[in-house]
């Protein structure tokens, strides 16, 4: 019985978001974003988006010192690609207005 009861719960919780101001979503395009948020009738456009920082590309400056064969130093660029693929699920925020926060992605 109380292994019945615990696995109600569980099923009463499976993808619960815990946020009242939480919403899923679905990546729709990407890099130029559109996103469709469950319920919505329409997508929301990258101009109504803003994404947090680390879902996006990144790009790095780096200096390396070089000892062999003979000591230097390279500069350079180290460019991490965006995680965001189109289709991934997405948890968003409203914001204010007919915006959106991309918080992250769900797993």
């Amino acid at each position: 019985m109380m292994g019945d009861a615990i696995k109600l719960l569980k099923e009463k919780v499976a993808g619960h978001i815990d946020a009242r101001d939480t919403e899923r979503a679905t990546l729709l395009s990407w890099p130029t974003a559109k996103i469709e948020v469950d319920g919505d009738p329409h997508p929301y456009e990258s101009a109504s988006l803003v994404f947090a920082d680390y879902l996006q590309e990144q790009e790095i400056e780096v200096t390396f010192d070089v000892l062999e064969p003979e000591p230097s130093v390279l500069k350079g660029k180290i460019i991490i690609p965006s995680s965001l693929q189109v289709g991934d699920r997405l948890l968003v925020s409203r914001m204010t207005g007919q915006r959106y926060y991309v918080l992250g992605k769900e797993r």
